[in-house]
């Protein structure tokens, strides 16, 4: 019990360290047509601000556009040198951000995580910048350390969590809908989407800071624990109160009864 307090703890403990200056901290996501397969090309990468709440979007159909070049019509070679184009920018933008941040969404390993994203642009010709671990923070993770394993639907936990906090998710697509529309090279479709889930990310992010976001975590997942029990009195000590001075009115309600009868 007391290593699910202390996990919790933990976990906000770092989320405020994160976000103590919000200027010094980004929401992170990007999306790719072809994770299924070795080539993994990357569409789309989105960074947040905390503090100002600007994204910076760095898009291969901006590149191809930019190169002239019509996306549904481009070659393989074209593409490639978009999409370095776009991980120069990113890259360039991490270099002028050091000792930022980045909040993500279970960007873990290589095949979709910082990693991935380091590998691709190393197979392109490219020299990533280094972004340390210790400012990295996987805000699923934390998040589930804050609220317990049951805070979202697994099935897709952003979007649950969107749903429950009444967040609106207008271009929001996942998994292989938003694949096949990438392959189509429906590029739009790809980056509004990531746009959509850069502000529920933002929005998840401020809501947990602030002690506002709503979960499917149940009450007694809440005060399963002692220091779980603590943390809920804290926030309600009318119905502590209540609870303490529940026995002490029964007994006075009792006396009077009691005198009532006897007069």
């Amino acid at each position: 019990m007391s290593g699910t307090h202390d996990r919790r703890r933990a976990a906000m403990a770092e989320l405020e360290r994160a976000l103590a200056s919000r200027h010094h901290a980004f929401v992170l996501h990007y999306i790719g047509a072809t994770f299924a397969s070795a080539e993994r090309r990357v569409t789309a990468v989105a960074a947040r601000n905390m503090g100002t709440g600007v994204t910076h979007c760095f898009e291969v159909e901006a590149e191809l556009r930019g190169a002239a070049i019509d996306p549904m019509a481009a070659s393989a070679e074209q593409l490639d040198k978009a999409e370095r184009r776009l991980l120069d920018a990113f890259y360039a933008f991490a270099r002028a951000h050091p000792n930022h941040f980045w909040l993500h969404w279970n960007m873990r390993n290589s095949v979709f995580g910082f990693l991935g994203l380091e590998n691709r642009y190393r197979e392109l010709g490219g020299y990533p910048a280094a972004i340390p671990d210790g400012y990295r923070l996987d805000l699923a993770d934390r998040l589930a350390d804050i609220h317990g394993d049951s805070y979202a639907d697994t099935a897709n936990r952003l979007r649950s969590l969107a749903d429950i906090n009444g967040i609106p998710l207008p271009h929001l697509v996942d998994g292989q809908p938003q694949g096949e529309a990438l392959e189509r090279r429906e590029f739009g479709v790809g980056t509004r989407s990531l746009l959509n889930r850069i502000d529920v990310m933002y929005v998840v992010a401020t809501r947990t800071l602030e002690g506002r976001l709503k979960t499917a975590t149940t009450f007694r997942d809440r005060v399963a624990t002692a220091g779980g029990w603590i943390k809920w009195a804290k926030g309600h000590p009318v119905a502590v109160g209540f609870a303490i001075a529940a026995p002490v009115i029964t007994v006075v309600l009792g006396c009077i009864k009691l005198w009532v009868i006897l007069g």
